[in-house]
């Protein structure tokens, strides 16, 4: 047999460094959630203390939120293993080093956002920024994780229909991100669209948000058309059948959310699923675009 070279060696390490990295973040967005459907985002009221302490007294809305950090610093710290296992092995793949350390230079100004999102007492388009970075760390740890373990090119979906989808979703997850930063998510009570309940600005924003998600079904339903036409590899299909079937889940939980006027733990799952549509669909973007042509 022959000997794989070191630094091969370090960018598979990190490549699963990443891969965890990325499990975490998927975690630490949807715990995000949590936090603001619960009412903790203030129960650290200052930063980087909480309370005032290093470790405060955890109860209630303080325990949540001080989890939220705790958490956070573990994904930060899982991110950051991966960045320097791909900066050490940076002479077999620049690529995924500057993936991988770019992930971790976002989770970083992630953090920061974080504690403006306090200090700035959740200012809405703080928060959207934080959701924002949150993303496009997560995307990269992906795009990283799947360069640094080799996994194989696909030649379907093209790159363009997995850019359409790429942008699709980012402008769906944005576009809610934006009506929960202006404070109107329960402002379009109607269904499919807004009615006179709903002010302009709710109506303009849930009606985006709506209109960018069927959008991305039809994206979808073509990406799926592809497939069938030039076969793409197995992961790229079972992504794309993936996030098909988490956008129709996301429908539905997205419609009953309206129809029992939001409570919590709708609002955690519909994020938590948003992020997972946006893993898939970035994992199926990177294939494309980023994977080794073998």
């Amino acid at each position: 047999m022959v000997a794989v070279p070191r630094t091969d060696e370090r960018l598979r390490r990190a490549g699963w460094v990443a891969f965890a990295a990325a499990v975490l973040t998927v975690g630490l967005i949807t715990y995000g959630s949590w936090v603001r459907a619960s009412g903790s985002g203030l129960g650290c009221p200052d930063w980087p203390l909480c309370d005032g302490a290093i470790v405060p007294e955890l109860d209630g809305a303080t325990a949540i939120e001080f989890g939220h950090r705790i958490f956070a610093g573990v994904t930060m710290l899982t991110a950051g293993a991966a960045a320097w296992l791909a900066w050490r092995g940076r002479r077999s793949d620049a690529v995924t080093a500057r993936l991988l350390i770019g992930a971790f230079a976002a989770i970083l100004f992630q953090a920061g956002l974080g504690g403006a999102t306090v200090l700035t007492e959740l200012h809405g388009m703080v928060r959207l920024a934080h959701l924002a970075t949150a993303m496009v760390t997560l995307g990269l740890l992906t795009a990283g994780a799947i360069r640094a373990l080799d996994v194989p090119w696909t030649p379907s979906p093209s790159k363009r229909t997995a850019t359409v989808l790429l942008a699709g979703v980012a402008i769906v997850v944005l576009a809610g991100g934006a009506v929960v930063g202006a404070g109107v998510s329960v402002g379009c009570p109607g269904l499919p669209f807004c009615d006179d309940r709903s002010t302009s600005a709710a109506a303009w924003l849930h009606g985006a948000h709506r209109v960018a998600g069927a959008a991305l079904v039809v994206a979808l339903v073509w990406s799926t058309l592809e497939l069938r036409r030039v076969r793409g590899t197995r992961l790229a299909v079972g992504l794309n059948h993936a996030a098909a079937a988490l956008v129709a889940v996301q429908i539905a939980i997205g419609i009953w959310a309206v129809a029992q006027d939001l409570p919590g733990a709708l609002r955690v799952l519909h994020l938590g699923v948003a992020t997972l549509v946006w893993w898939a669909i970035v994992g199926q973007w990177a294939l494309v675009a980023l994977a080794r042509k073998r």
